[in-house]
């Protein structure tokens, strides 16, 4: 199920690749211990660093913004493990609660990403994708 954050995640990086802009998607796929967001929160990172979406409530998203900043863009073409809160030092400095520990898919959207033919898919959740259009 596609929820409205998500949603609103999705679509925003769909229109952003439509406008000509990198896009990466950073999915929230393992926790240890506690994590301020859940397994499957999003978050779209622009190449201008505008930022939709959450994985973590804000110390993350603005490291990733940081990083892209001065580091450039993730060179990584495939999707990547990222990692927080390895260590007590880093969990505390970026709010991970109770040493937790967060781990990341980094993924860099283009055009075969596949992000119209889900939004379509959720928008007529009982029609296949391509039948949509015959329900307007």
């Amino acid at each position: 199920m596609i929820y409205d954050a998500e949603r609103e995640v999705f679509e925003a990086a769909s229109s952003w690749l439509s406008s000509g802009f990198n896009v990466w998607l950073y999915t929230v796929v393992r926790t240890w211990g506690s994590s301020p967001r859940p397994i499957g929160s999003v978050m779209a990172l622009r190449d201008d660093g505008r930022v939709v979406g959450s994985v973590s409530g804000g110390c993350i998203e603005d490291d990733l913004i940081h990083q892209l900043q001065t580091k450039g863009p993730p060179g990584e073409t495939r999707p990547a493990i990222v990692e927080y809160g390895l260590n007590a030092d880093e969990a505390h400095r970026f709010g991970l609660p109770c040493g937790g520990t967060l781990q990341l898919v980094q993924e860099r959207l283009g055009a075969k990403s596949g992000l119209d033919t889900l939004l379509r898919a959720k928008r007529w959740p009982d029609c296949p994708p391509d039948v949509e259009t015959f329900h307007r």
